[in-house]
């Protein structure tokens, strides 16, 4: 009875923590300055009415309403469970690897609810959030120089400077070729995140991996935005996966 109980309260926290993931990738996009991560309450796309206190519950909202708004009855969209259930498997894998109090659990949690927001949100509307890449770039740098966690000091400093510079010098290198620019500067920061956390050497196989699933994206035409290549997606998932095998996972 004590594990069931202690799983239900890790599975109810991840799917707090997924609900605050759908809430960021809708609302930091979002350029109006009515809107934001603090206010207003959570509310219907569709209708603007306050959700109930009720509808906010993870997993039990979703499904006792069939996905579906309770006042309007617009279908929600099924990322906001997939998020939530999502989010439990990763706190339950977590506390399972290395506890419930242990500071690594909440790190790797962190990262990758960061890198999730930034996958998703480039998939559905080809921004990234500055701020979430600043925040990678500021884990990076204490994990890392303070206490060695992911590398080397040295490594991680290069990762940054590198993941940064290498994308910015292909994007400057086409746009001489193109007159136009080849490469979002969100992806250039996002990137020098992933290497202030990973270090320098790890950017050759998370650029590989994050392109070939961008490209992939593109070729199955599941892009919903424009036939432009979120290669934001990609680098984020990219690093989730190289994090998921630094962890033994995969």
């Amino acid at each position: 009875m004590e594990i069931f109980l202690s799983h239900l309260l890790y599975v109810s926290l991840g799917g707090c923590i997924g609900s605050f993931v759908s809430m960021l990738i809708y609302r930091l996009p979002n350029p109006s300055i009515s809107v934001n991560i603090l206010s207003p309450r959570s509310f219907c796309p569709n209708c603007k009415i306050p959700l109930h206190v009720t509808d906010l519950v993870p997993f039990i909202g979703y499904l006792s309403n069939k996905g579906r708004c309770s006042k309007c009855g617009e279908k929600i969209d099924n990322l906001y469970l997939a998020n939530e259930i999502l989010a439990a498997l990763l706190i339950v894998l977590l506390v399972n690897l290395y506890g419930f109090y242990n500071p690594i659990t909440w790190l790797i949690c962190l990262i990758m609810s960061i890198l999730y927001v930034q996958a998703m949100m480039d998939l559905k509307t080809l921004l990234l959030s500055q701020p979430l890449s600043f925040l990678l770039i500021a884990i990076g740098c204490i994990a890392n120089l303070g206490f060695q966690f992911f590398t080397a000091p040295i490594d991680s400093v290069l990762g940054l400077i590198f993941g940064y510079g290498l994308l910015f010098s292909i994007n400057l290198f086409y746009r001489m070729l193109k007159s136009q620019e080849g490469i979002g500067s969100g992806d250039f920061l996002l990137l020098s995140g992933i290497g202030s956390i990973f270090g320098a050497s790890a950017i050759g196989p998370i650029l590989l991996l994050g392109s070939s699933l961008t490209i992939s994206l593109y070729l199955i035409g599941k892009n919903p935005v424009t036939k432009q290549l979120p290669l934001g997606f990609g680098l984020g998932f990219g690093g989730i996966i190289y994090l998921m095998i630094w962890m033994n996972v995969v």
